[in-house]
This record gives structure tokens, C-alpha cells and sequence, in this order.
């Protein structure tokens, strides 16, 4: 029971973590773009997409490995060898990332040509140096989660996002002045060294906390694993992950390269099509803050499972996947319906602007679908079932090439045809991973039930909404209200909307008073009274 409290304390630091460094995100990106524009934006987003899957196959894949490997070695009761764990893999990760820094800042001229966006070339020689560094990080970051030491994971997050956006603000505004493209590279600067302040951060935690002499408490009494093992196991997790990960952010790519192309197909110029990917990057922006609490969700849940695999405990694994499809549903879907019904406000309030609204208006339901996939991925990766997690991804890459080959050459869709190719993306290896976690469990998950009462209480909460958007509409135009009144006005409904979905969920008993006493006893005791009452 301590052992669950303390994995979904976890959760709920990452969580904050999160929302914290995505909401700081959120409100970076109109400062940035007013800065270089977003023409300027467009090409920041493009560099930034080779960057993130360069990212991708030195991080996003290998700290879940480590992570897997030493839950899996301290649940067996040798944290010497995880310890060992930390090392190789932190020695392989410096060598590797180094080169592909490297090999990133030679060829970057020519990968800006290859993207058919020559300007993109500068922040990807700036961005270049920071895999290196990225890669040390996460190495820590894997051994601390196998851990389920998540405090430390949140902290560094946070340090890594302020200093990054501070710095890269401030390079982006003295070197706009120069050119655009000097502006869009400058966005980048911070992050090279936000990662190596929070990789400072984390190096000086683990001495703290003594992991090492810890380790050598127990030391003899357990049979060592070998090196080769070790290396062995982080390959055999690593590489299917890492591929994975590559995957999910070659879709990326491919939106760079396929939609460059296909818009100019569609009769777009350079420049708009610059505009009309920086549109997508304000979607693509929003749409990642509500998953930054499954992404919390997943870094808890993979060590756990991964323990319980390595114990053969079979009933474990079954409560923590239906515990994380049911936290998934609940945060998900009122997210996404919140997104379609204020998509206008949320973009007038954020950037200035309602161009794009429409992205988000009819692309929020692919929110659920990254979710769904996100926690079924981790699932199935804590399970070893590592190679179908990349059959089913590659399948969905197909489908939304084609889709985006299609749709975004059609002038009256353009853009609107990343959100279908997205969809498609998503819904294939959501349905086939679904099956695959069936039969591997021995029992139906239920995604239908536990979509219900999230699903009921968020129409309810879009009626709310919906109801309160006339009156005020009708007064704004009465009182000639300006931004800030308006901004003032939509964070009102949100927070109205927010509270109504609460309170029909607890009612409903989707909520319950377990749930919220499991992540935290000072959450529960900050709920009103009233709410506190309801709660079964």
C-alpha cells in the first residue's frame, strides 16, 4: 500500500512538474512569436522538429530503458548493479549523443536543404550541442524514475524550462535584429543550457542522497549481474523503444517535409506555408499540455509494471492498467472537449489571434487518441511486448502519409489535412494496441465504461459553456471589451467549466475519495466541504 501511495505521489509531483513547464511553455511561444513573428515561428518550429527526433532516439527511447532495467534490478534487491546500470548507460549515452552532436552540426546546412527550408538550418546548428547534454540528463532521469524517486524529475524539468526560456527570449530579441532566421535560431539557445543546468541539478542530488554507499550496504549478498548482461538487457529494452520513440516523432518530420511540399503543390508560397506552419505549431502546442499528466502518468506506471513483470505479479499489472486508463479517460476527455467548444477564446487569449482556431476546433479528439496510445505504449513496453508497440506505430505513419499526401495539396484543406493524417496516425495503433493488451492480460479492459461517466459529465460541462459563451459574447460587444477583459472573461468560464465537470464526476462516483487520498491526503483536505461530502 505504501508502495502505491508513493508511486502516485509520484504521479502528482510530475504532474505539477508538468503542467508548470507546459504552461510556462504555452505563454513562451506568443512572447516568441511576437518577437520574430511568425513567419519566424514557422522556421522555429521546423528546426525545432529535426531537433526533437534527434531527441527522440537518444532520450525518449533510453530513459525508459534504464528506468525499466533498474526498477527491475532493485526489485530484486540488487541496487549495486543498478547503480552499475546509471553508469553504462551514461558513458554509452555521452559517446552516442556527442557524435550525433556532431554529425548534427556539420550537416546541418544540408539538412535545412533537405527540408526544403535553407533559413531552419541556423537554429539547427545551435540546437546541435544539446543532445549531447540532453542525452547525460537522461540518464539520470532513467535511474531516478527506476527509482520511483520522481522529485528530483520534476524539479529538474522546471530549472531546465524557466532557464530555457529566459535565455532564449532574450538571444531571440537581440539577434531578430540581425534577420529572421537569426531571431528563429536565437529561440533556441536556451535550451542547451537549460539541460545542462538541470543535468548539474541532478548529479548533485544523486550524491545527496547517497545511492552509492546505500548500495554497498547490502553488497555480496546477492548475485551480481554481469556487465554484459546489463548491456545486454538495456539494448534488448533500449533499441525497440528507441525506435518507437523515433517513430512517433518521424510523424513530426514527416508533417515538415510532406506538408512543405504538398502546400506548395496547393499553390502556397514559401512564406505562407512558413505561416501556415507556425499555425500548427501553436495546435500541436496546445494540444501537448494536457498530455504532459499522462506523460507523469506513464513515468509511474512503467517502473511498477516493470517490478511487477519481474515478480510475475499478475494481478499487480491488471490493477495499474486499468488504474491508468481510468486516470487517462478522466483527464483526456474533458480536455478535449474543452479545447473544440473554447478553441476561439483560447487562441484570442494566448496569441492575440484566432487564426488556427479551427485546427483545434476539429483536431482535439486526437488529444484522447495520443493518450490512449501514449499509456498503452508504456504498457506494453513494461511488458516486453516491445517490437508490436513499433509494428503498430509504423502502420499509423503510413496511413497518415498518405493522408497528408492527399488532403494537404487540396487548397481548401491545406493545412487542416496534418489534423486527418494525425487522426489516422493515432486511431490505428490505438485499436490494434488495445488487442494486444487483451490478450496479454487475459482480460477485456474496459475502455467503454470507463469513457462513460468523463464523457457524460464533459457534455454537461460543454452545455455549461456553451450557455455562459452567448450572454457573454453579446456583453463584450455592449462594453467594447479589449483583450484583457476578454482573456479575464475565458479563464472564468474555464475555471466554471472545470469546476462543474469536478463535481458531476464526483457525484457520478468517476471520482472517488480512494483516488484522491491515494495521490495525496492534502489534497483531499484542500476539496470545500461540500465537494468532501460527496465523495463515495
Amino acid at each position: 500500500m505504501e508502495e502505491e501511495r508513493s508511486a502516485n505521489r509520484g504521479f502528482l509531483i510530475l504532474s505539477i512538474a508538468g503542467i508548470l513547464t507546459k504552461v510556462l511553455s504555452v505563454f513562451y511561444i506568443p512572447f516568441l512569436q511576437r518577437i520574430i513573428g511568425l513567419d519566424g515561428y514557422g522556421i522555429y518550429q521546423n528546426c525545432y522538429e529535426v531537433f526533437l527526433f534527434v531527441y527522440a532516439i537518444t532520450n525518449l527511447g533510453t530513459q525508459p530503458a534504464i528506468a525499466k532495467v533498474v526498477a527491475e534490478l532493485t526489485a530484486l534487491g540488487k541496487k549495486e548493479d543498478a547503480i552499475r546500470t546509471l553508469k553504462i548507460s551514461r558513458t554509452v549515452l555521452a559517446l552516442f549523443g556527442g557524435i550525433l552532436s556532431i554529425i548534427l552540426m556539420l550537416f546541418a546546412f544540408p539538412i535545412g536543404n533537405v527540408i526544403g527550408n535553407p533559413s531552419a538550418s541556423y537554429g539547427i546548428l545551435i540546437l546541435a550541442p544539446s543532445i549531447f547534454v540532453t542525452s547525460i540528463l537522461s540518464s539520470y532521469r532513467g535511474y531516478f524514475q527506476g527509482r520511483n524517486s520522481m522529485s528530483a524529475i520534476a524539479v529538474s524539468q522546471v530549472i531546465e524550462q524557466i532557464i530555457n526560456i529566459v535565455v532564449s527570449l532574450g538571444c531571440a530579441y537581440f539577434l531578430v535584429k540581425i534577420s529572421v532566421e537569426y531571431g528563429s535560431a536565437g529561440g533556441t539557445v536556451g535550451t542547451s543550457i537549460g539541460a545542462f543546468i538541470a543535468c548539474l541539478y541532478m548529479v548533485y542530488i544523486y550524491d545527496k542522497k547517497s545511492y552509492e554507499e546505500e548500495a554497498k550496504e547490502n553488497h555480496g549478498e546477492v548475485r551480481r549481474v554481469s556487465t554484459r548482461s546489463i548491456i545486454r538487457k538495456l539494448v534488448k529494452y533500449g533499441l525497440p523503444i528507441t525506435l518507437s520513440a523515433g517513430l512517433q516523432n518521424f510523424g513530426s518530420l514527416v508533417d515538415m517535409v510532406n506538408v512543405n511540399g504538398r502546400l506548395a503543390v496547393a499553390g502556397f508560397t514559401m512564406e505562407q506555408s512558413h505561416v501556415l506552419y507556425g499555425v500548427l505549431g501553436r495546435y500541436k502546442t496546445l494540444l501537448s499540455v494536457p498530455l504532459i499528466i499522462v506523460t507523469a502518468l506513464g513515468t509511474t506506471v512503467l517502473p511498477a509494471i516493470a517490478g511487477a513483470v519481474a515478480l510475475k505479479e499478475k494481478k499487480k499489472i491488471r490493477a495499474k492498467t486499468s488504474f491508468a486508463f481510468r486516470l487517462t479517460f478522466i483527464i483526456t476527455i474533458p480536455a478535449a472537449v474543452g479545447l473544440a467548444i473554447l478553441s476561439k477564446e483560447v487562441f484570442e487569449l494566448l496569441y492575440g489571434t484566432e487564426q488556427g482556431y479551427d485546427l483545434m476546433m476539429y483536431g482535439s479528439v486526437v488529444l484522447v487518441l495520443m493518450a490512449i496510445v501514449q499509456i498503452e505504449t508504456v504498457i506494453l513496453q513494461s511488458m516486453n511486448k516491445l517490437y508490436y508497440v513499433l509494428g503498430t506505430f509504423l502502420i499509423g505513419i503510413i496511413a497518415k502519409i498518405v493522408a497528408n499526401y492527399i488532403l494537404v495539396a487540396i487548397p481548401s484543406i491545406n493545412i487542416l489535412g496534418v489534423v486527418v493524417g494525425n487522426f489516422l496516425w493515432f486511431m490505428i495503433p490505438a485499436i490494434l494496441n488495445h488487442r494486444a493488451l487483451n490478450k496479454s492480460l487475459k482480460v477485456r479492459i474496459p475502455i467503454i465504461s470507463n469513457t462513460i461517466k468523463p464523457l457524460l459529465s464533459s457534455m454537461v460541462m460543454a452545455l455549461v459553456i456553451y450557455l455562459l459563451k452567448q450572454p457573454i459574447s453579446v456583453l463584450m460587444v455592449i462594453v467594447e471589451g479589449g483583450k484583457l477583459i476578454r482573456g479575464i472573461t475565458t479563464l472564468i468560464v474555464i475555471g466554471i467549466g472545470g469546476f462543474v465537470y469536478l463535481y458531476l464526476m464526483i457525484l457520478l462516483g468517476g471520482i472517488r475519495k480512494k483516488d484522491i487520498e491515494s495521490i495525496s491526503t492534502k489534497l483531499y483536505e484542500l476539496l470545500p466541504r461540500f465537494l468532501r461530502m460527496k465523495l463515495k
